[in-house]
């Protein structure tokens, strides 16, 4: 995969239909796309990648996975869960820290991540919560709302963002705002109003220090249907922003599958 992201451009321009160069690696790898799909590759470098061997995606997923679960599996659990919003607890004496993302109960064991009594297997899951963990990002939220464009290095993903994930509320629930208050509450959303002049606002934590907060501008007369996704200026401090991206488009999926 690093091999194909050398020969990309590197400027997460979105073109090919994916977000970032590295998730367009990724999928070629894993032959899911082809090299040609990027507008700025050339002939050679074409060549040079179809006589790689594959390598599926689960197969990097979970590498990666494996290397963080044996970092997050040592850290200091109950240090941890006061820091990120998690919940310790030592059952029948081994430690665990109780969270949810995207309203969706884990477990973190010192065997690793658990669903129920489950061991969880799915590789981005484990990924996003295990990173999370060993940050500690222990910082109070700031109050500020920012786009995903805010972060350092987010600028080339916005354009792909927008089509991904905001265009797609704005698409799903234009001229159906009950529809998008049922949908809201269905997830465990929360309204909010406050920060944005916006037709509606919910809250949803896709981490227990992460929110992420939706608004939404019906259409009228003049403008169609809008969409913003804002998150809190801390969120930087609490998961690696690319994983942060991933996280959001994967909510949206989940949001607009009705």
């Amino acid at each position: 995969m690093l091999d194909i992201y050398k020969k990309l451009p590197k400027t997460n321009c979105g073109k090919c239909g994916v977000p970032t160069c590295v998730a367009f690696a990724l999928k070629v790898q894993n032959a899911q796309r082809k090299m040609s799909d990027c507008p700025y590759i050339t002939e050679e470098s074409v060549g040079a990648v179809s006589e790689k061997p594959v390598v599926t995606l689960d197969d990097n997923y979970e590498r990666v996975s494996n290397e963080l679960e044996v970092i997050a599996t040592h850290t200091d659990f109950k240090e941890a869960a006061a820091a990120i919003g998690g919940h310790f607890d030592a059952k029948n004496g081994c430690e665990l820290i109780r969270l949810t993302m995207m309203n969706k109960p884990y477990e973190m064991r010192k065997e690793g991540l658990f669903e129920g009594d489950a061991y969880c297997h799915d590789s981005w899951s484990k990924i996003i919560i295990y990173d999370y963990i060993r940050r500690k990002g222990n910082k109070p939220l700031t109050g500020d709302w920012v786009t995903l464009g805010h972060f350092p290095n987010t600028a080339s993903h916005v354009k792909a963002f927008q089509r991904s994930a905001e265009e797609k509320v704005a698409e799903t629930f234009d001229k159906n705002m009950n529809g998008l208050k049922a949908r809201c509450k269905e997830l465990g959303g929360v309204e909010n109003q406050g920060k944005m002049k916006a037709d509606y606002v919910c809250r949803f934590d896709l981490l227990p220090c992460v929110p992420l907060y939706l608004c939404f501008w019906a259409a009228d007369e003049e403008f169609q249907a809008s969409c913003k996704l804002f998150l809190d200026r801390s969120a930087e401090a609490y998961i690696d922003i690319e994983y942060l991206a991933y996280l959001v488009e994967r909510f949206i999926e989940s949001f607009v599958e009705l």
